[in-house]
């Protein structure tokens, strides 16, 4: 790998890894007790607030950066809420002491120090979101843009070579504070990976990974008492902060390559085409502090989003921690927002998806079961839109502007109205349904009724007393009883069975238009069974139009079924 001149005074990287929890059976605890119950090396976190430090100093600043609803998601409820149930539930561990990375196999490893390793859950929903963030010193440039290209990939897409998995890590390795090793990648074992999505259809992690969240287990392995699923695919969602002495030597094509972690180039070359790169600066580059052409400005900070990946620039000062400060606590939170609304928003697709999938019109338990988990859906992404959804987290502009930024480059605010148009959708098919089965209901009583007359007849003729039955026995009376009780029975019986039949009848006799010839074949029509009408091949019965055809990023396979 080629040198660089130039170097990151300080590198820090997180990785925001949200993933799909399968859901647990009625009645159980949420997913967090359940952890807390079995929580192997992860210790649960008191207060969110106090997480980083207990004097509430850089809480204090975190806290007051966002807006009270926000406060509230993100921290929880004072005393006089406290029957309010937190929306967060954070872990974290701290057996990981460092992390050392081989890029290639030529190239000697680097190390980093773990200043963070957090499982965050939340409250009503069957999202959990893994946080670690690394920090290396005076790192050459290519070696930082190689990290944010390869470090976060949850599994190899494709092998360069036999031992050498394509746009990833040559090997990751875990050491805790004595320097033993506790955890290693498995990237290269090519078999693995092959024969796993060969007979499960799911796309396995690899082995370091695995290791990280335990005790939770992937759902493709089974076991433990949390199984999960990935819902991103590819790549991780990364954050990163790279200070430099002059941030301002940085060509396009560096900003390129760190913007959307890209795979490292020249600083002369560009990694995608010019045309492309055209609109990189105003489309992807939030400039408010950056000014290129005045070097005594002291503007030397420049944001950028694409995609999955955020980076931030900035001069290095020993007197200066601040920005710093600010990546580490109050960004980190817009990222972990912005985030966790992708996630639970494919989620609640894939949900909707799968329900539509699994319906079989005609079949009642099909429909029985499509309807509990379409309602339970429908409430979640009501308690999503009420809880959690919301456009503005901060009265701070800076704070705003990246938030929306983000939330855009992560297709949210788009997902968001293809989500709530599949809940309309499957929200007037059970209206449609619903409205269909009371007219049903209503026409047969209808019939019935009308049908009914006869035996109110029969019944009332015998309750005029031109018959003297006083003089009969017990027995000779519920005889007579019987013989117009059970004929009403299997009269109304009959009259349900054939009630649309009736229904058709009666509307043909009611008809002046038509002639008495057709009113007799009406007639006749009513006990003759219609043909079974079968569904014309090659379409596909949709109740829930867009929501059968998307499932996002979110995994489709048999194992996934098996938690819904």
């Amino acid at each position: 790998m080629s040198e660089s001149s130039k170097i990151v005074r300080e590198f820090r990287h997180v990785l925001l890894w949200p993933l799909q929890l399968r859901r647990l059976p009625r009645r159980s605890p949420p997913h967090w007790d359940v952890l807390a119950a079995h929580p192997g090396p992860w210790k649960p976190v008191a207060d969110n607030l106090l997480v980083d430090d207990d004097s509430c100093g850089i809480g204090y600043e975190e806290f007051v950066y966002f807006l009270p609803y926000v406060q509230r998601f993100l921290y929880g409820f004072g005393e006089a809420d406290a029957f309010t149930p937190s929306s967060l539930r954070i872990f974290k561990r701290d057996d990981i002491a460092k992390i050392r990375v081989r890029l290639d196999p030529e190239s000697p490893p680097v190390e980093f120090d773990v200043t963070r390793l957090r499982l965050v859950f939340f409250y009503d929903v069957d999202i959990t979101l893994l946080a670690l963030e690394i920090v290396a010193h005076d790192l050459p440039l290519d070696l930082a843009i190689e990290t944010m290209d390869r470090f976060g990939r949850p599994y190899p897409p494709k092998w360069e070579t036999p031992d050498q998995a394509a746009h990833c890590t040559h090997q990751v390795e875990f050491f805790d504070a004595k320097g033993e090793l506790i955890a290693a990648s498995d990237y290269g074992d090519r078999d693995k990976y092959l024969s796993l999505v060969r007979d499960i259809k799911q796309t396995p992690l690899s082995l370091h990974w695995e290791y990280l969240l335990k005790p939770m287990m992937p759902a493709y392995l089974g076991g433990g008492p949390i199984q999960y699923y990935q819902i991103e695919n590819k790549r991780i969602p990364i954050m990163s902060y790279l200070s430099f002495d002059n941030p301002r030597a940085l060509t396009l094509g560096d900003f390129a390559r760190i913007g959307f972690a890209a795979k490292w180039g020249e600083s002369q070359t560009l990694p995608y085409s010019r045309r492309f790169l055209s609109d990189f600066e105003a489309r992807h580059c939030y400039d408010r502090y950056w000014d290129e052409d005045d070097p005594t400005s002291g503007m030397n900070t420049r944001y950028m989003f694409c995609g999955v990946a955020y980076a931030m620039v900035t001069k290095y000062r020993d007197d200066r921690t601040d920005l710093l400060s600010n990546f580490r606590h109050q960004f980190f939170q817009i990222g972990l927002i912005a985030n966790f609304h992708k996630a639970a928003l494919l989620n609640l697709s894939n949900r909707f998806s799968i329900a539509v999938e699994r319906l079989r019109v005609g079949d009642y338990d099909s429909a029985r079961i499509f309807k509990t988990n379409v309602r339970e859906a429908l409430e979640l992404f009501l308690r999503f839109n009420h809880r959690y959804w919301f456009h503005e987290i901060s009265n701070q502009v800076l704070a705003a502007d990246m938030f929306q930024r983000w939330s855009h480059e992560l297709g949210s605010d788009r997902l968001y109205s293809e989500v709530r148009e599949e809940a309309q959708d499957i929200n007037q098919y059970l209206d449609a349904e619903r409205m269909r089965r009371t007219s049903d209901n209503a026409q047969r009583l209808t019939v019935v009724s009308a049908c009914g007359m006869v035996g109110m007849v029969a019944t009332g003729f015998l309750g005029m007393n031109l018959y003297d039955h006083a003089s009969y026995t017990a027995w000779e009376k519920t005889g007579i009883f019987m013989l117009v009780f059970i004929p009403a029975i299997l009269l109304t019986g009959i009259t349900v069975l054939i009630s649309r039949r009736l229904a058709t009848f009666m509307e043909a006799l009611s008809s002046e238009r038509m002639t008495w010839g057709e009113k007799l074949t009406a007639f006749r029509q009513i006990w003759r069974r219609p043909p079974a009408v079968r569904p014309p091949q090659g379409k596909k019965r949709v109740a829930g139009g867009e929501a059968s055809r998307r499932v996002n990023a979110a995994p489709r396979s048999s194992g996934q079924g098996a938690h819904d």
